[in-house]
């Protein structure tokens, strides 16, 4: 990182961008044992559909753990002719270059999500140098690509979680531009809007609608204590069937 770039950041989590709603996620994480799946759980019995990001993107660095963040969201389209085929058309780096986000100066508390729809898997959405930034200058909490990623080298060592579906060399310039910033993008079927909340572990992603955070998060809190509960149970000796009889989930 270069030198005298954190002298530029805020030094506590609640002047950066989400901090304080993002430190009182964190303790309820710690608390109450919530994981995607508990998530998942709470989504399906609110009636909230749709939210359950594609299963063939998976962590391509860092750990296992859940990681979490409001979305900023980056909308890529595929490049199309304009009204007219003899006018000069805008430059590759005029297309893409919005991708680095250069509206933002701190990313902590936020998950980058880059989305066009169905998965690119034959071009890259990022890359080291820049998933490099985002992550270790921007801060962002983690990175959501609804596609591949290249530079296997400099993103495995990372040690920042980035979910994506595959490497492949080739990137996207030429073919892909990036349409809209900080607004709404589509990975896979899933619509992801700024402001949403993205929860994503070893079990996959999932993304909670800004509006029913709140909502959402108490109810993981007590799903995540009876199943901790039930764990425990389990390992004293108690059979499954009359625990999940009393407590009516599993």
């Amino acid at each position: 990182m270069t030198a005298g770039i954190d002298d530029r950041r805020p030094d506590t989590d609640a002047e950066a961008p989400h901090g304080e709603t993002h430190a009182l996620i964190a303790k309820a994480v710690q608390e109450h044992g919530i994981s995607t799946a508990t998530i998942a759980d709470v989504l399906d019995g609110l009636g909230i559909t749709n939210r359950v990001l594609d299963s063939r993107l998976h962590r391509v660095s860092g750990d296992d753990r859940l990681f979490f963040g409001a979305a900023y969201t980056v909308c890529w389209v595929m490049v199309r002719k304009g009204p007219s085929i003899v006018a000069a058309s805008p430059s590759t780096w005029q297309e893409v270059r919005d991708f680095l986000v250069p509206e933002v100066v701190d990313g902590r508390g936020m998950v980058y999500v880059a989305g066009s729809g169905p998965l690119i898997t034959d071009a890259a959405l990022a890359g080291g140098l820049s998933t490099t930034y985002l992550l270790e200058q921007l801060r962002f909490e983690g990175i959501v690509l609804g596609g591949a990623i290249r530079d296997r080298d400099v993103v495995e060592q990372s040690t920042r979680p980035v979910v994506a579906s595959n490497f492949v060399p080739t990137d996207t310039q030429g073919a892909y531009r990036v349409e809209s910033v900080g607004g709404t993008c589509l990975v896979d079927h899933v619509p992801v809007h700024t402001g949403d909340w993205v929860f994503s572990d070893g079990n996959g992603t999932v993304v909670v609608p800004a509006a029913r955070l709140h909502e959402v998060l108490a109810a993981a809190a007590t799903t995540g204590c009876t199943e901790q509960d039930v764990l425990r149970r389990i390992r004293a000796g108690e059979r499954l069937p009359n625990i999940i009889d009393e407590v009516g989930t599993i």
